[in-house]
């Protein structure tokens, strides 16, 4: 399973699309094959929201 933050190399270099292609696809399909119940929108808004404020304070 790649890293957490893989995708910001996709994002922040001139990299290989195809790779970039195949590592989004394969975490597509890792958040479909996913057993546990999904969150719903505000719920997830809310925990990111909370997330945000920690990163930004400090």
């Amino acid at each position: 399973m790649p890293a957490k933050n893989d995708n910001a190399v996709c994002l922040m270099k001139n990299t290989d699309k195809a790779a970039c292609d195949a590592w989004f696809r394969a975490q597509v399909q890792a958040s479909l094959d996913d057993p546990r119940p999904s969150i719903p929108d505000g719920e997830a808004k809310h925990l990111m929201a909370i997330k945000r404020d920690k990163l930004q304070k400090r």
